[in-house]
């Protein structure tokens, strides 16, 4: 026989309303009955009563041995689904605490413009599961507002073998993204010596020897922690001593911390990864490694993103620092400097309007709308001695509900002797009437007399 259906929190108080009734002398036939009775009455118990009733089907849960826990279809606790979104949740409260305070600090210590910031990119073949990605390539650099980017390190990475089934993924991702398909016959890359590599990297110039967060994009912070598990995995290492960062953040809390306008910064963080996908550096020459240069995929390369985004910060702040671009470290090579120069002090020498009821704007520094605001006010004075400009008068060439018909001449007297016959030619077409003609050539006149008038 199956199984009885556990009792709920209602079955319990459907008995003791069923008691109730009796004593008012309400019976009922069946607990149908009683269910439909007691429905209106148990919408309405307040929470602490109904508490009463859930402790009273707990304890016959485990009474009769039955799970107290409550599952999702697919099997998992829903305990633990709350879990992982309470420690997501925590996380990501913990990472924007942690950025602000590397800012903050430093900022207060007068070393912000030096400090060392750390980006890191990756390119997968493809998604193999929810938390693991096939890693073919990763780049990372450090920059800093004085230095620039000062140096990179840039390594293919070969898996040595396709997951079963995953065969037309990955080479769906090699097409994408400009690597080679994964070889079994080659040597596998030495995921000890990436990780060597990469520590080393990150604890280079740092007397504390404290693993420095890392800072991508927020589509590559899953990639790039599932990436350092599998690099932790093969040295038997803690994982968590990386942190992966979100870039936009930094380069919000970065560039508000060094403002010292209004009209500078970002007043909001989405507007810093809305910078950050313009890709205002794309599609520059020499930013990729030499694999990708060749495929013609530089664009595709995890170096060539990560210097883009670097640059973009970089562009950024320095403007609003004052910082000295050096072509290379700070922009790309090849750019023009002395426009940016020029740039730069045509935007720090505008002012704002004083004008009552207008107040000071606050946006990015690379919004066009304070450009054409500023633009509006200061063209208006264009002379020495505040002397205004000539309005300009416009005079309408035509001016409305005006008539012109007396303007216009009485069409001449035309006849039938004035437009002879024409001689019908030698092929099957026959001769054409004269009113035809008379009614083309009146409309033509008539078109031509128009055109006179109205210029």
């Amino acid at each position: 026989m199956p199984k009885k259906a556990p009792r709920n929190a209602f079955y319990y108080y459907m008995l003791n309303f069923k008691k109730e009734q009796q004593e008012k002398g309400i019976h009922y036939a069946n607990m149908a009955e009683i269910a439909e009775a007691a429905s209106p009455s148990w919408r309405e118990v307040p929470p602490s009563v109904r508490s009463k009733y859930e402790a009273m089907a707990k304890q016959a849960k485990q009474k009769n041995g039955l799970p107290i826990t409550k599952y999702t279809s697919t099997g998992i606790p829903l305990s633990q689904i709350k879990l992982q979104e309470r420690e997501m949740r925590e996380a990501e409260e913990n990472e924007l605490k942690d950025i602000k305070n590397i800012v903050t600090y430093s900022h207060m210590n007068g070393t912000l413009l030096s400090e060392v910031f750390y980006v890191l990119d990756v390119n997968y073949y493809c998604k193999v599961s929810d938390s693991y990605y096939l890693i073919g390539e990763c780049s990372m650099l450090r920059f800093s507002l004085a230095g620039g980017i000062e140096e990179t390190y840039h390594k293919i990475i070969n898996p040595g073998f396709i997951p079963i089934g995953y065969a037309n993924d990955v080479k769906m991702g090699c097409i994408e993204n400009g690597l080679e398909m994964p070889d079994e016959c080659k040597p596998r890359s030495d995921y000890l010596e990436i990780q060597a590599h990469l520590l080393d990297y990150l604890q280079k110039g740092n007397p504390t020897k404290v693993v420095r967060p890392i800072f991508t994009m927020p589509d590559k912070v899953l990639p790039i922690r599932d990436f350092f598990r599998q690099l932790c995995s093969k040295s038997s290492e803690d994982d968590s001593v990386y942190r992966i960062y979100r870039l936009d953040t930094l380069f919000y809390n970065l560039i508000n911390s060094i403002k010292t306008r209004t009209d500078e910064g970002f007043p909001k963080e989405s507007l810093a990864l809305v910078q950050l996908q313009r890709d205002l550096f794309k599609y520059t020459s020499g930013l990729g490694c030499e694999y990708h240069k060749e495929t013609e995929k530089e664009v595709e390369c995890s170096s060539y993103r990560i210097k883009c985004w670097s640059f973009t910060v970089l562009d950024a702040c320095c403007a609003v620092a004052g910082i000295d671009i050096v072509p290379g470290k700070h922009v790309p090579h090849g750019y023009d400097i002395e426009g940016i120069y020029a740039l730069r002090e045509q935007r720090r020498g505008r002012v704002p309007p004083s004008v009552a009821g207008f107040a000071e704007p606050s946006s990015s520094n690379t919004s066009t709308v304070n450009e054409s605001l500023l633009d509006s006010t200061t063209s208006s004075f264009s002379e020495v001695g505040g002397r205004k400009k000539e309005k300009r008068v416009h005079v309408p060439l035509r001016m409305p509900k005006t008539d012109y018909s007396h303007m216009i001449r009485a069409a001449p007297a035309l006849t039938e002797s004035n437009f002879p016959s024409l001689i019908s030619g030698h092929g099957r077409g026959e001769k054409i009437p004269t009113y035809f003609l008379l009614e083309f050539a009146l409309e033509f006149i008539r078109v031509q007399l128009s055109k006179k008038h109205n210029h």
